[in-house]
This record gives structure tokens, sequence and C-alpha cells, in this order.
């Protein structure tokens, strides 16, 4: 029977730290990697039991012992751990177990040697809290809206009014969801042909619609994930400018309807959708 593969690489100011077999750190137990701990809330009923008001997914721990391999490089590689998991830095934190890969953000809760002979390899234990108890898949997942149907294919022979693409104006995309829970997700537009007064975009039963006239060439950022939301208009904060009906939605899990428009220059807007899905564990 083939053994479980595991693999941890973490990201931290723009340095990368493996541990894995064969590596110059090596895990030996890891806790947190499925569902994270969770709070269900209730009050009193009159009936048998209680009435379940709200459920939390509380804040993810995970816990890492491992050990740091006996040579000629494990002074260099004991200071370079401990420089590395600074409590002041956060992270990102690759898992891929298998053929199953994800990531989380975290920040270093404790960190210590636990070692006690010198002969011994050196072993330490990581302890990291993720305040967003999800993990993430690697990649985004995007879509344009706005979309080119193209007309042609090669060899391709030139003639008179010749239609060489159109653009789809059917202004709604099913984007389908099939993580673990809803996501937020990253929204550009970019005024490709010309004025876009007051766009807005919706999806399901809420919108988002921004009071501001875009001028050729300018683009509108509407982030909708949790603890980054905002919108800017060439990289400038405009959130101010948001339609007080809006609400930032997030993609159920499931099927998902998003459809767009503006006052004035519908037919100029390109539109480009991504957003990560997220799991409760590896």
């Amino acid at each position: 029977m083939q053994s479980n593969k595991l693999e941890l690489v973490f990201a931290s100011k723009n340095k990368i730290l493996e541990m894995k077999r064969n590596a110059e750190f090596r895990v030996l137990t890891i806790e947190g990697l499925e569902s994270s701990q969770y709070t269900i809330n209730s009050i009193k009923s009159n009936q048998d039991g209680v009435i379940i008001t709200s459920k939390k997914i509380e804040p993810r721990e995970i816990i890492i012992t491992g050990d740091i391999k006996k040579n000629q490089n494990e002074d260099i590689n004991r200071a370079n751990l401990i420089s590395f998991f600074n409590p002041k830095l956060e992270g990102l934190l690759r898992v891929k177990r298998n053929n199953v890969e994800k990531k989380i953000a975290y920040s270093v809760s404790d960190f210590k040697f636990s070692n006690k002979k010198m002969s011994e390899w050196s072993q330490f234990k990581i302890e990291l809290e993720c305040q967003d108890p999800y993990f993430e898949s690697i990649d985004n997942f995007g879509k344009n809206i706005a979309l080119i149907t193209k007309q042609f294919t090669f060899p391709l022979a030139i003639c008179p009014k010749k239609i060489m693409g159109f653009k789809t104006y059917n202004n709604n995309v099913l984007l389908l969801n099939d993580g673990d829970c809803e996501t937020g997700c990253e929204i550009k537009i970019k005024a490709a042909g010309g004025k876009v007064t007051r766009p807005k975009v919706s999806l399901n039963e809420k919108f988002i619609a921004v009071n501001v006239e875009m001028e050729l060439g300018d683009e509108l950022v509407i982030n909708t994930n949790a603890r980054r939301k905002s919108i800017t208009l060439n990289g400038a904060n405009i959130v101010n400018k948001i339609d007080r009906k809006s609400d930032f939605f997030s993609l159920e899990v499931g099927n998902n309807i998003m459809t767009y428009e503006s006052d004035e220059g519908y037919q100029d807007m390109e539109i480009y959708v991504y957003f990560y899905k997220k799991y409760l564990g590896v």
C-alpha cells in the first residue's frame, strides 16, 4: 500500500521554505488540516432541546512538529528556521497531500525547539493561526463576461466585408462554485470602447453599482472578498462612490448567475471575474 505523501511550502517576505521527504526540514506530525472548530449559538425553547440561531467557523490552528536534518548545514538551517518563522511576519502555506493541493494564509503564534540531547536531530514545533479558516484553491477561476466570439479559422482568406468576430452582448454568465462554502470575487471592468457611466454588476439577487463616469482606458476593480473589500478606479480608492443600496455579494455554493449593465456605454465594457474556491480542509 502506498503511503500518504505530504509536502508543505511556506512563503513569507519573498522567501520560500519547504518541508517534505528528503528535504532539510522534515514533517513528523501535523494537526489542523481537517475542518476547523466551530461554534453553535442557540436559545432556549419551550419544546425539547434548543433553537439554533447561528453557526460560526472559528479561526484555524495548525500545529506542526518536525526536525532538521543532522548534517554540516544543521546550524545554518536552524538559524534560517528561527528567522523565517518570525512572529511579526505573516505568510502563505501551500499544502500538498498526495495529488490535492491547497493554500491558506497564516500568522505564527508559537515556535520552539524541543530536543533534549545535542546528539539528537533538532526537533521543532510550530503553531500557526489562520484568521480565515478556509483553505483556498491554488489557482483562481476567471471568466470574461463580455466575450469576443471569433468568426474565422486558419488558413485565413480575407474577403470584403468579412465579419472577423462579434461581441457577445448576452450580459449574463454562469459561474460555478463547487467549493465547500461561499466565496468573494474580484471584478475588473474596463472602458474598452468609450465612456461608461454608472457600471452595475449583479449576482443572483444582489448587486453592486458604482456612481462613476469612466473614460476610455479606465479600469474599475471591485473586490468582494472578506477582509479585502474595496473599490478602486485606476488604483485610487473610490469606495465612497458605491450606490447606497449595493451589497458586497459572494458566490454561493453551486451555480451563480452574474449580469452587468450601465447607464451609458454598456457595449463598451470589458468585464473579468476572478475567484478562489474555498474548502474546509485538505
